[in-house]
């Protein structure tokens, strides 16, 4: 008999919801149901399986009705995996080796160990590229029947990232001063963890009393796979100013909440898949925005900010002797971020301003 009406039941995880961590084991188990009276397999396998999604050229080659070859580039899409773990529960090599399964429940345990440069799983939510996710693939093979059903569960997997490591104290400022407007926004603390909130000192001093219509702060998530640029908005608030405000100072500090949602943390990765490497990165920004009336540009204020998945020093002190050799570029990152930021506007006539802290 072939294996029919015989299905893949279920895929359990020691983690219910199928998040982990870099460098976590993942156990569970297969369950499988014969529905047969007996049914022999030649192969039940497992696989993670770690997937790039993104748009790119792909060479097209055709054939004329000469015989001719016609070779273009088509922007195409691209699906890589760049890493495999395969579990294989049974193997057969001429019918040797095989498993006879009596009608009813099976399952079988499974357990292997994450690496500890994963990038995290990614994705748009407005279309299907890019993308970064991950999977487990179970495969169950009749050889003699040429019959083989496979179904996939997904997980979602981010690394660790220690604040630690950004120097979490340090502030980051962005200042425009032009017009008789001066705007001066900081964050004291740049490096956040998934469940806290940013704390945005503004200071406004606006000498010509000119007619501010509103200060707006928007978190934009932005993901890079190869030549795939891809931006979302995370949260978007209007802080609380008085309409049409004229006065010639302001001062307030706020509190910026996220939303609950797990947000991958900021990361820099290359996978090889074949003979290609492709980068990938996530990083945030917050923008501030100012509306001033009868202009026609709004100014933007830009404060890059780090989102990390813990704080703790005692992961900080064991990990600096194998901190240099993973694939995430936090090293640089925590280098640049070493000293207080001081942006500025997206204005071509800004002066950056030095800052005592």
């Amino acid at each position: 008999m072939g294996i029919g009406k015989s299905t893949i039941d279920n895929v359990t995880f020691n983690h219910s919801d199928a998040f982990y961590y870099a460098g976590e084991n993942v156990t569970g188990t297969i369950s499988f149901h014969n529905a047969e009276k007996k049914l022999t397999l030649t192969n039940v396998s497992l696989g993670f399986i770690g997937e790039i999604g993104y748009t790119g050229h792909k060479t097209h080659q055709s054939c004329d009705s000469m015989g001719n070859v016609h070779t273009e580039n088509r922007v195409g899409e691209h699906q890589l995996p760049f890493i495999h773990t395969h579990i294989q529960f049974t193997h057969s090599k001429d019918n040797e080796n095989k498993i006879t399964l009596e009608h009813g429940q099976h399952s079988w345990p499974f357990e292997f160990t994450l690496s500890d440069d994963l990038p995290p799983s990614s994705g748009s939510l407005t279309s299907s590229f890019p993308y970064i996710k991950y999977y487990m693939r179970i495969s169950v093979t009749q050889l003699w029947h040429k019959f083989k059903k496979t179904q996939t569960f997904p997980l979602i997997i981010f690394p660790r990232i220690n604040i630690l490591h950004f120097n979490r104290d340090k502030q980051a400022i962005a200042v425009y001063n032009r017009n008789h407007l001066h705007v001066r926004a900081r964050v004291d603390c740049q490096s956040i963890l998934p469940d806290e909130s940013i704390s945005l000192d503004i200071n406004l001093n606006n000498e010509n009393r000119l007619t501010i219509k509103g200060i707006e702060a928007i978190l934009i998530q932005k993901q890079k796979i190869d030549r795939n640029h891809h931006s979302q908005v995370i949260f978007k608030e209007d802080l609380p100013i008085s309409e049409n405000f004229t006065e010639t100072q302001f001062h307030e500090i706020f509190d910026l909440q996220k939303p609950s949602t797990q947000l991958p943390p900021t990361y820099d990765y290359t996978a090889s898949c074949s003979d290609l490497s492709i980068h990938t990165s996530i990083t945030y920004e917050l923008n501030i925005k100012v509306k001033v009336h009868e202009w026609h540009n709004q100014i933007d204020l830009i404060i890059p900010i780090v989102i990390g998945t813990e704080s703790t020093l005692e992961r900080t002190l064991s990990s600096q002797v194998s901190y240099g050799r993973i694939s995430i570029n936090s090293a640089r990152l925590a280098r640049e971020i070493s000293t207080p930021f001081i942006f500025q506007s997206r204005d071509e006539n800004m002066q950056i301003q030095e800052v005592k802290l």
